[in-house]
């Protein structure tokens, strides 16, 4: 039955909508005895009647209890409702997801994507200890944590393992189904992955942030195109543009060898592990590398983003960005969200089957550069 404000679901007071999906939505609740604020992420009706997807619920509790880090979303317990929903009791997070900063800023300074990705990598360090592969890395599934601590007011927290592997237990692992099959899944996957999923191991998550990388500083995903089958075909045929090739703009060279290394379509040649990917990061970081210095006409450092501010597109019409668009359904699964209630975003579609690995000039963010 529909859930609403004021419902109770096994001891928790619902409050708000925070996210919605195809498989169910995640909600703002209270603890009654405590008082504790949680998200609760319940499987729908039409969802609990599919045994495989009930499953995977089950699975999605189970990985992420076995992952103990400050970078991962944190389970807290696993509930019935009175009425049989399945429930997964998530801590609450203040902020925003990855995506929402990119939809609204459309690039990031690299000092900014420098603690965020460090943050991704950190938690990618845990969840691979603890033999996960996540295989669903995206800015939908990094949320960015406003932690109130002025020592370190921010904090990247990966989210949602429901299409996660488990290392030696192949016979358990869940397919994209048609709940996961968005534009943003491909445009983040190793090639390997796409291949088969289970091919993936620690490097298709090392390429996954690697492509998180490139988006975040180069406004644009390193393959585009306006379906799955040719973004599939570019990545599988071409090796990733340089960002100097994507922005039109001379970069650090460390930068550049780095997402060339995290990118490169031989999984042999990327980093061995998420624990190497973090010491090569952590080296090209602001504080480690020769700053470039910009000429005298380049815009300042973007003020602190306005309230409601309207959302970017890479057509200036307002149409989704590419990794948030849907191939044939718009119904993903729900992940823990923002502060504000938000629903399942449109499709989108483009004319024609037009795909590109290169990009085009824009203006750079000075900050931290």
């Amino acid at each position: 039955m529909p859930i609403h404000p004021g419902d109770m679901l096994a001891g928790y007071r619902v409050t708000r909508l925070l996210g919605r999906g195809g498989m169910g939505e995640v909600w703002a609740a209270t603890n009654e005895r405590t008082g504790r604020e949680v998200a609760v992420k319940v499987l729908l009706q039409r969802a609990a009647m599919k045994p495989d997807l009930v499953r995977r619920f089950e699975r999605e509790a189970k990985i992420t209890r076995s992952i103990q880090s400050p970078y991962v979303c944190q389970l807290i317990s696993v509930e019935q409702a009175d009425d049989g929903a399945h429930l997964l009791i998530f801590e609450h997070l203040t902020g925003e997801s990855l995506s929402d900063r990119l939809k609204r800023e459309q690039y990031l300074p690299l000092a900014e994507v420098g603690i965020i990705l460090d943050d991704v990598l950190q938690g990618l360090i845990a969840a691979h200890a603890a033999g996960v592969i996540h295989r669903d890395l995206k800015p939908g599934n990094i949320f960015v944590e406003r932690t109130g601590d002025p020592n370190r007011p921010e904090r990247g927290k990966i989210l949602d393992f429901g299409i996660s592997k488990i290392a030696g237990k192949a016979k358990e692992e869940p397919t994209l189904t048609a709940f996961d099959a968005t534009l943003g899944s491909f445009a983040y996957m190793a090639p390997e992955q796409i291949r088969g999923a289970a091919r993936a191991d620690e490097r298709a998550d090392v390429y996954a942030v690697g492509a998180v990388a490139f988006r975040a500083l180069a406004g644009r995903l390193p393959f585009e195109g306006s379906s799955a089958a040719v973004l599939v075909s570019l990545k599988l045929d071409r090796n990733a543009p340089s960002l100097e090739e994507a922005t039109g703009e001379k970069w650090p060279s460390g930068i550049e060898r780095f997402l060339e290394r995290a990118l490169d379509r031989r999984r042999e040649k990327r980093f061995g592990s998420a624990v190497e990917a973090r010491e090569a990061w952590r080296s090209i970081q602001p504080s480690n590398i020769t700053k470039v210095k910009l000429p005298p006409t380049q815009p300042p450092m973007r003020s602190p983003p306005a309230m409601g501010a309207a959302n970017l597109s890479f057509s200036g019409t307002g149409a989704a960005f590419p990794e948030d668009m849907p191939t044939e359904v718009d119904d993903s699964p729900p992940t823990m969200t923002g502060d504000e209630a938000t629903s399942g975003t449109g499709a989108h579609r483009n004319g024609g089957a037009r795909g590109t690995a290169a990009g085009r000039p824009r203006g750079r963010k000075t900050g931290g550069r």
